[in-house]
């Protein structure tokens, strides 16, 4: 059994995602704590654990292993479960790596320098979000249309990215702001940090979920009296504004349909966390209400135009993202299928509702498409399956590039 060294502090993140890796990898890690200061400076630990005496370092049947990142891929590659953790292609693996790179370059090492002042109450330089926030404004366009980092599930990425933005939040000048200006990226961290192996983690590792917290929460409080101010009967132009403004705010009249078995969320979450042709496929179709939902095949109108398979790919993710406001309502497969210079946009798509909602039909996309409603899944299970799994006999051109919308 592999052997967990380091030294025990309330935050240590990097011991913590060892640990969740651990776990979603089936993998059991023995745990020694370092007494630093002693331990770490001794001429055997610097020979053979960690030349710098640092932690945490992994001991293994073969030798010691150093470098949080290192000791993440070695225990990903011991994976139990065939979960998937270090990518399911040398591509994904490659991309995995990818992110490990960047989370050690833009985030570890950018915000580094300032934690030691959090811990011991020193104020932080001015520029402190500053250089942060480009790394999380790339990282926040990335995750515009993805659920994770690489692929269509959790992997390493997801949870060493998630463990360095801990720091980012837990910074007192960056906290809350942080997750309200990179929406995507904190809905990354929260979904990793929630994860029932993960709070397994941080519970048994003394740590709690580090919700970015900020004084903004005591300027809400002191927002207070200017309700009151506002009581006098007498309106300028500028309440009648804003008062239309939210006037216009209609609830979709998805939200007052009869209840459905088939709740879509549910079946997001299947798609995401299990294989698809073997799990979540059939949960589809033994869950799925035709009275409830509508699927459709659509087809890009245009496909004659894709010469390049960037700028195709670039159209598609335009289109997920003006699609955004539907999330609710909607899940969609778009594949670009066919060759480099010479390719098709075809789709899946699943609406609450009979018939296309009226919140698709305002995509200005939309019109870009045809569309074809299917009456009843089970008539064509082979190839919907084929198109949630992004490959399969009915697809009859190569895949070239699949992307999700859940």
């Amino acid at each position: 059994m592999p052997t967990l060294c380091y030294f025990d502090v309330p935050v240590n993140f990097r011991s913590q995602k060892i640990l969740a890796t651990a776990a979603y990898a089936g993998i059991a890690l023995e745990i020694t704590k370092i007494n630093m200061g002693v331990d770490n400076e001794t001429a055997d630990y610097m020979r053979n654990c960690h030349p710098l005496g640092r932690q945490p370092v992994l001991q293994t049947e073969e030798g010691y292993l150093f470098e949080s990142n290192a000791i993440v891929r070695y225990v990903a590659r011991l994976d139990k479960t065939n979960s998937g953790l270090y990518g399911s292609t040398p591509y994904e693996a490659s991309q995995v790596d990818m992110w490990l790179d960047f989370g050690l370059t833009e985030l570890d090492s950018k915000t580094y320098p300032y934690v030691h002042n959090v811990f011991f109450g020193k104020p932080l330089p001015e520029d402190t979000n500053d250089l942060v926030s480009n790394a999380l404004g790339g990282l926040d366009a990335w995750l515009e249309t993805r659920t994770f980092l690489v692929g269509e599930r959790l992997t390493i990425a997801d949870i060493v990215i998630a463990f360095s933005l801990q720091w980012a939040y837990q910074l007192a000048a960056a906290g809350e702001d942080f997750s309200k200006k990179f929406k995507n990226v904190f809905r990354l961290y929260n979904t990793v940090m929630q994860q029932p192996k993960v709070v397994e983690v941080l519970k048994s590792h003394g740590a709690t979920f580090g919700v970015p917290k900020k004084e903004a929460k005591k300027e809400e409080k002191k927002a207070e009296p200017k309700k009151e101010e506002k009581k006098p009967a007498k309106k300028d132009d500028d309440d009648e504004e804003e008062e239309a403004v939210v006037e216009k705010k209609k609830p979709n009249p998805l939200d007052s349909l009869p209840p459905t078995p088939f709740v879509l969320d549910a079946f997001k979450r299947e798609y995401s966390n299990t294989d698809t042709r073997t799990v979540a496929s059939p949960y589809f179709f033994a869950n799925f209400d035709n009275a409830g939902y509508t699927a459709f095949w659509c087809r890009y109108k245009y496909n004659e135009d894709n010469k390049m398979q960037f700028m195709t790919a670039n159209l598609v993710r335009g289109w997920f993202q003006r699609m955004e406001h539907t999330r609710k309502y909607a899940f969609g497969v778009s594949l670009i299928v066919g060759e480099e210079k010479s390719h098709e946009i075809v789709a899946l798509w699943i609406f609450r509702g009979k018939g296309m909602p009226e919140c698709v039909k305002e995509v200005e996309d939309t019109e870009l498409f045809d569309w074809e409603e299917i009456a009843d899944v089970n008539t064509q299970k082979e190839k919907i399956t084929d198109y949630l799994c992004w490959e399969g006999p009915t697809i009859t051109k190569p895949v070239l590039e699949g992307r999700c919308f859940k």
